[in-house]
């Protein structure tokens, strides 16, 4: 051999092994090796990092000499083969967690070193090698080995965060169970933190499992009762599983509380407004704009939409009118409010001017929106318009033919043709 690159897990081993390689007493360095006299070498060169693999690594370059074959005999016997380049573990395909675990505690001498010792530091860093290169599996693994032999090594300069990049990985590619377990780990990594809990509501709302999300956040909150985003993917886990009365009964709790927060008034508001308890929804929403604080005015817009619905399901169209403009400031090309305001000043105050005015910017704003044409239609239709009425009305059913109102109106559009 010309030469041989060996790994040390820490520099402490490395300085011993060279010193019973070379028989000498002093610390090895390559800036010093002009000086040194140690026959059968050409080089020493030290790296903390070969071939991608992280650690105490020595190039040792040997001469053709007498002298180089007694270094090679020293090597063979001092040196494990398992440090040896040509045998050290650095996994790339995905074994067992036992076999893994069995063969980095000998590499990094974990059974002897101790829990403040360098080798735990370059085995993370290993495992973040694995994750920079997409061998998530196998990162995750070595995270695994850590916390089961070294949790507070984890614990010191919050290095459990490697177990929330690893969750986030996992989530975006669907594998929901490992995400989750990641982030168990970094909950009991961190007792007094509610991190964790949130991260994993947040995955679980995404996917649909909202009695799971409801459970992860009651544990957060048992940790930090004031965190906002998991009261809000509480309330969010309540609402979508229509617990509508725990939800309620949780907020008045936190009203209660703090009766001068607005998001809980307004959240109170939206679920008043989803169970058709319009006039409640209402008290709810004008409380929050009362309080005119910095959350309010980042939820005005929606105030606003939802209070014109509100008045409009309890026939108080003058002010159902007066809050989908205000929501107009906000977006003036909103299909659904110029569609509502078509309705009300049409069918229900029977001013057809304002309810054209409006039908039509849907349409021209719109001009694939069915239930914009079949408004349109029907405002000709009432005011006695009937070619156009027909045109915009099989525009509608050409768009929506399962929207049965649409066949009902070119009934009636039928109907007042034959009395001509």
């Amino acid at each position: 051999m010309d030469g041989v690159s060996i790994f040390f897990p820490t520099e402490k081993l490395r300085n011993d092994y060279m010193k019973r390689i070379f028989k000498v007493e002093e610390k090895i360095y390559h800036k010093n090796m002009q000086d040194a006299s140690i026959f059968g070498v050409k080089d020493i060169s030290f790296h903390n990092k070969y071939k991608k693999i992280p650690g105490y690594w020595i190039r040792i370059e040997l001469k053709d000499s007498q002298e180089s074959d007694t270094i090679k005999r020293r090597i063979d016997k001092e040196i494990p083969l398992f440090w040896r380049e040509e045998h050290l573990f650095f996994p790339q395909k995905l074994m067992s967690q036992r076999a893994m675990e069995k063969m980095w505690i000998q590499k990094y001498n974990l059974l002897k070193e101790g829990y403040s010792s360098d080798a735990w530091k370059i085995f993370l860093k290993e495992g973040k090698s694995h994750l920079e290169d997409g061998r998530v599996d196998i990162a995750r693994a070595a995270f695994m080995c850590i916390y089961r032999n070294n949790p507070f090594f984890l614990k010191k300069y919050k290095r459990y965060y490697v177990f929330e990049d690893i969750a986030y990985y996992y989530e975006t590619k669907g594998e929901l169970h490992k995400s989750i377990k990641c982030l168990k780990v970094q909950a009991s990594l961190q007792p007094r933190s509610s991190e964790a809990y949130l991260n994993m509501s947040n995955f679980l709302l995404l996917n649909g499992l909202e009695e799971e999300a409801i459970e992860v956040c009651k544990r957060g909150l048992m940790i930090e009762p004031d965190d906002e985003y998991l009261i809000n993917n509480l309330l969010i886990a309540y609402v979508n599983c229509e617990y509508f009365d725990r939800a309620l009964s949780f907020l008045e709790d936190r009203i209660k509380k703090y009766p001068d927060v607005s998001r809980y008034w307004k959240f109170m508001g939206d679920i008043f407004c989803q169970i058709g308890k319009d006039t409640a929804a209402i008290i709810c929403y004008q409380k929050t704009l009362d309080m005119n604080d910095e959350d309010v005015l980042e939820a005005k817009q929606d105030i606003y939409y939802s209070l014109g619905i509100c008045y409009h399901q309890i026939c108080e169209y003058e002010k159902a009118i007066y809050y989908y403009e205000r929501f107009l400031r906000y977006n003036k090309e909103d299909s659904i409010v110029l569609l509502n305001l078509s309705k009300i000043y049409g069918e229900d105050l029977k001013q057809y001017d304002q309810a054209k005015y409006y039908a039509k910017k849907v349409v021209a704003l719109y001009p694939q929106n069915g239930y914009g044409h079949h408004n349109l239609g029907l405002i000709y239709l009432y005011t006695g318009n009937l070619e156009k009425a027909r045109w915009h009305l099989y525009r509608a059913r050409k768009l929506l033919p399962n929207y049965q109102p649409i066949w009902d109106a070119i009934v009636e559009l039928k109907k007042k043709y034959s009395a001509l």
